[in-house]
């Protein structure tokens, strides 16, 4: 029982002694240990001696500091004399001392301890007075003039120049002014005027992909070309080339807003258009040009052939074929109507009418070029605007033209049809030493006949013409041959054609009616000098004259 009273005895003693420690700290006048104001610790310290630490220590600093920003590119400087920061140390110290001793005995005793533990730092907030429309407004200041958009990079091919020039963006960026203000202020309060160090919100500009413009700008060259469905030569292409490496490495060292040339390595065709055409076309081997009338439908189908054929080349050996070049003449293709020859010789409209033209004036051109003639039908009559039996007839389906290109190198077909001529070339390597002139000789006509057509309506002696006639032609088309300076060598048969006759054909009304003839009377037998005479008395006259007939 002694040594329960004994332990409630040391208990109680122990409690009174923690009772005592807590008031004496609650009313001490001295600051908790480690409390700071304004960067000082003035924990222990009485509060004269609290006061007079703080004033020396802000006289040193705060006082005489101005606050500044550090940005990329600038500094944001805050006078301290702008920013109207004076501090209230008799109250700051007066807080201090009094921080901890509110409350119950117990919990002044926990914040002793936490004090001894751990640095308290006092928010100097109610005590420090910041003008903060001049610390806001040069902060929003300084965010407009740092504030830009991001440029992306620009690529050009100076071609003249022979470089790609890429032109570098600027990043985009901008100041976070809402987040430096609450930096700027939390200083002040804090009391640590040290430079706050504080970055731009960037957005970067697109990186450069030389990889993709080195696909896109550098080709290989490409020699000119003939295109067999465009009919056309393809120049040539230059082709250009860099670095890529070395390109990417300048790329990289280089900064933002600078301007890079990237030298091109320019690879010249070996074969350009114009050499091309030299080289396979250099020769006209055959020209001719054949008028015709204006007639716009008749025109238009001329201008539509050529199109198709302009440009055809033919490698040795190859057949041209008109219809197989031209196709088929439609009006969906802007073929008009035009005058063809129909079977029995009369004149009709159809679509197409007319490019048998232009046939003939390739017919004739590949006459004089000595060219092989595979397929070739004369006109149903003679024309006009070809030597006679140097023309060609087609008709879709059923007549074509061709001929072969026996050259041992390639030919071009030119094809125009203006200002009142189907203008036709052929030209290659001329591989002749001769010349051939093209002349015919008719050997021989066919005349028209006279056809009348009886028409019981017509009156008597009616007569009316409704077919013009023509006389039908045969001719022979022969090749001259001359040597480069003129001189003839020889005449060859080329083809014979003959052209139908064309008869005169008239509507006649009927005949006017013949009158009846007379009935002729019986010629007498004559009689002989001598009746009597026996010879006249034969047999057949015995007869005569018995059948009473001699007289009927």
């Amino acid at each position: 029982m002694i040594a329960g009273i004994a332990v409630v005895a040391v208990a109680l003693a122990v409690f009174l002694g923690v009772l005592i420690w807590g008031l004496s700290l609650k009313n001490s006048h001295k600051v908790f240990p480690n409390v700071c104001v304004s960067g000082v610790n003035i924990g222990g310290m009485e509060t004269e001696e609290a006061l007079e630490a703080v004033e020396s220590s802000l006289a040193a600093t705060h006082a005489t500091r101005t606050l500044t920003v550090q940005l990329p590119d600038r500094k944001l400087v805050f006078d301290p004399e702008m920013a109207n920061s004076p501090m209230d140390t008799a109250a700051m110290v007066e807080a201090a001392v009094a921080y901890g001793k509110d409350g119950g005995v117990f919990r002044v005793i926990g914040t002793y301890l936490d004090c001894k533990n751990s640095a308290y730092l006092l928010d100097l907030e109610d005590f420090l007075q910041v003008d903060t429309t001049y610390i806001r407004e040069l902060i929003d200041k300084t965010a407009q003039d740092v504030e830009r958009e991001v440029v992306q990079s620009e690529i050009t091919m100076d071609e003249e120049n022979e470089v790609i020039r890429i032109q570098l963006g600027y990043t985009g960026r901008s100041l976070d002014a809402d987040g430096l203000y609450e930096k700027v202020l939390e200083a002040y309060h804090s009391g640590d005027l040290s430079d706050i160090t504080f970055n731009y919100d960037l957005t970067p500009y697109d990186i450069v992909d030389l990889g993709a413009y080195y696909n896109e700008y550098c080709t290989p060259a490409q020699d000119a070309y003939y295109d067999n469905e465009t009919k056309e030569v393809v120049k040539e292409v230059v082709g250009y080339g860099f670095d890529l490496a070395a390109a990417n490495q300048q790329l990289a060292l280089a900064e933002e807003g600078s301007v890079i040339e990237i030298p091109l390595e320019v690879m010249k065709p070996e074969v350009t258009a114009d050499a091309y055409m030299e080289t396979y076309f250099p020769d006209v081997l055959a020209s001719f040009n054949s008028p015709y009338p204006y007639n716009p439908n008749r025109t238009t189908n001329l201008v539509l052939a050529c199109e198709e054929i302009d440009g055809t080349v033919l490698q040795p050996g190859e057949v041209f074929s008109f219809n197989g070049t031209v196709g088929e003449r439609t009006a969906e293709k802007g073929y008009k109507e035009g005058i063809i020859y129909a079977d029995g010789g009369s004149s009709e409209s159809e679509v197409g009418g007319g490019i048998c033209q232009v046939a003939s004036t390739i017919y004739y051109c590949a006459l004089m070029a000595d060219l092989q003639i595979v397929e070739r039908e004369p006109h149903m009559y003679v024309v006009s605007y070809v030597k006679e039996g140097c023309d060609a007839t087609v008709y879709w389906g059923a007549l074509d033209f061709k001929f072969k290109n026996d050259n041992s190198t390639p030919l071009m077909i030119k094809a125009e049809a203006s200002d009142g001529y189907v203008r036709i070339q052929l030209v290659g390597t001329n591989e002749h030493d001769y010349t051939v002139q093209m002349t015919s000789e008719c050997v021989s006509t066919i005349p028209y006949e006279e056809i009348e057509i009886l028409d019981e309506t017509k009156p008597v002696g009616y007569r009316e013409q409704i077919q013009q006639p023509h006389t039908g032609y045969v001719y022979w088309s022969y090749k001259n041959y001359y040597d480069l300076d003129g001189k003839f060598i020889k005449q060859e048969k080329c083809d014979i054609s003959e052209y139908a006759k064309y008869d005169a054909k008239y509507i006649v009304g009927p005949e006017e009616p013949e009158e009846p003839e007379e009935p002729e009377e019986p010629e007498l037998p004559e009689l002989p000098e001598d009746p009597m005479d026996d010879d006249w008395l034969d047999e057949d006259h015995l007869d005569n004259i018995l059948n009473g007939s001699l007289f009927s």
